[in-house]
């Protein structure tokens, strides 16, 4: 027997490697002096090491080598043609996404140009600053904010490239997204106010800018629900309306953890009317 330092040299390793090994239990020392605790080897040993070095190399697992130690050849070399077949699926399938990737990758790339385009065109800048009392580059930050957002969500979602790969077509996507212009809001649709916990209402007033301080005062943890009564004018911004305002209650409350949702509808008494509602309330009620 040889102590581990030559062996290491036989095996052309480290004498750490053989710890290492002999701590996972793959190849051991054939005696440890009990009372020096000096490691000695076998030199028939260097055979099981160059099998381990080569499972290894094969990229087998340490389990699955453990396992291979204890079998015979024959049953080695079918995981071989078994380790071999498993890459060549693997090594199939990545040459299959490189084919696709560059058009399911352009393909995702104009859908979030056309979807973000679209939302531009629906945002009328002029209506929205006056809303909200923004000047052009306020305008164009809280833009460039739902861009990065809404795509980090579509991004997340699980069906972002079955859909941006699905054939549709450019004017197909365009038609889809007019929908931002065209939602129709009809005062039977309404939310019936009753059903929720009002946390605050505010009735009369010309634009949102006026009252924004005290819609951005909620708590934390809140689960609230913005419901807008408008006039037919401001559902030229049906969608934007909503969506700087949530930006805003966000913008003022970075801090606080908050579920935040509005919905607009046509006001029947030609005044603009908006209710704060706590939406766990209504939730609970149809429990």
């Amino acid at each position: 027997m040889i102590k581990i330092k030559e062996f290491a040299n036989l095996c052309q390793c480290s004498t750490q490697t053989l710890r290492y090994y002999d701590q996972l239990k793959l190849l051991s020392p054939a005696y440890v002096d009990d009372e020096n605790n000096y490691r000695y080897y076998e030199k028939n040993q260097l055979y099981d090491y160059i099998k381990i070095k080569n499972l290894q190399l094969a990229d087998f697992s340490i389990a699955e080598i453990k396992k291979l130690l204890k079998s015979s050849d024959e049953d080695i070399y079918d995981a071989f043609d078994q380790k071999i077949n498993n890459l060549k699926d693997r090594l199939a399938k990545t040459l299959k996404i490189k084919e696709t990737y560059h058009i399911e990758n352009s393909a995702m790339e104009k859908f979030l140009r056309i979807i973000t385009e679209k939302f531009k065109e629906a945002m009328n800048t002029e209506l929205v600053m006056r809303e909200y009392s923004l000047s052009e580059a306020q305008l164009n930050s809280y833009v460039e904010e739902w861009e990065e957002m809404f795509t980090n969500a579509l991004l997340k979602a699980d069906n972002l490239t079955g859909f941006a790969g699905s054939g549709l077509t450019e004017e197909q996507i365009m038609q889809a997204m007019d929908k931002f212009k065209t939602l129709n809001y009809q005062p039977d649709n309404n939310i019936n106010v009753t059903d929720y916990t009002i946390l605050r209402e505010f009735h009369g007033w010309d634009y949102l800018h006026q009252i924004m301080t005290d819609l951005c005062a909620i708590k934390n943890d809140d689960n609230v629900l913005y419901y807008l009564e408008v006039i037919p004018d401001k559902l030229e911004l049906a969608f934007t309306l909503p969506t700087i305002l949530l930006q805003t209650v966000l913008r003022q409350n970075p801090e606080k953890s908050l579920q935040l949702e509005c919905q607009v509808q046509t006001s029947t008494d030609n005044l603009n009317h908006i209710y704060i509602l706590d939406n766990q309330s209504q939730s609970q009620t149809c429990d």
